[in-house]
This record gives structure tokens, C-alpha cells and sequence, in this order.
């Protein structure tokens, strides 16, 4: 089934939210909780400065100070959805494309795989 621009951008905006989205916000999650874990277990380090003062002062300043990092941009995102549904579902995309790449990346590299 084809849809005309006007109908794409129609369906596309309609949604309450889109599944990039989600999927983002997931990895987003994923990787905020595990990073916790794992530096509380004392299998990791908090290497940004600014989350590793947050998480030095509490989880919950750190769920806060990191959740903040992406939430509030993939907010924006949605929110001018539907002035521009094409820009926004081709940028969740690309986020989440290239988040996933960087934490991959950096998987490898901190555990010497390579």
C-alpha cells in the first residue's frame, strides 16, 4: 500500500508516540541502568565528570542528572513531530542507529575484545 505524502505525514503523526522512539528511550534506559550496575558493583567507572560527581552523590541524583540527557531532547523531538514528521523519524533513526553503534564501540574497546 502507497501512501501520498499528505496521508505519511497524516499516519505518522497520528501515533502517540513513534516505535524509534521507544526504541530509543529503551537503549537510553538500558544503558542508564546497567552503567549503574555496574558501577556500583565495581565493575565500571562513571568516566563523564558531570555523572560521575551525580553518581558519587546518589543513584537517584545519577537516574536523574543521565535520564535528563536524553529524555528531555527525545521530548523535543516529539513534540515538533508534527510540525516536521520526517526530520523527527529520520533523526530517532539516526540516534538510535548511532547510540547503538557508540555503545557497541565502546563495549568492545573497554573490554579488549579488539
Amino acid at each position: 500500500m502507497y501512501l501520498r505524502p499528505q496521508e505519511l505525514i497524516t499516519a505518522t503523526t497520528k501515533r502517540f508516540v513513534l516505535p524509534e522512539t521507544v526504541l530509543l528511550v529503551a537503549l537510553c534506559t538500558w544503558d542508564m541502568l546497567y552503567t549503574l550496575y555496574c558501577v556500583r558493583t565495581g565493575l565500571a567507572h562513571e568516566e563523564n565528570p558531570m555523572l560521575r560527581s551525580s553518581i558519587a552523590s546518589s543513584d537517584t541524583a545519577f537516574l536523574i542528572v543521565k535520564g535528563s540527557t536524553f529524555l528531555i531532547p527525545i521530548l523535543l523531538l516529539e513534540l515538533i513531530r508534527t510540525i516536521r514528521p520526517r526530520f523527527v523519524t529520520f533523526m530517532m533513526r539516526f540516534g538510535f542507529l548511532a547510540y547503538a553503534l557508540l555503545y557497541i564501540g565502546g563495549s568492545i574497546a573497554v573490554s579488549g575484545i579488539l
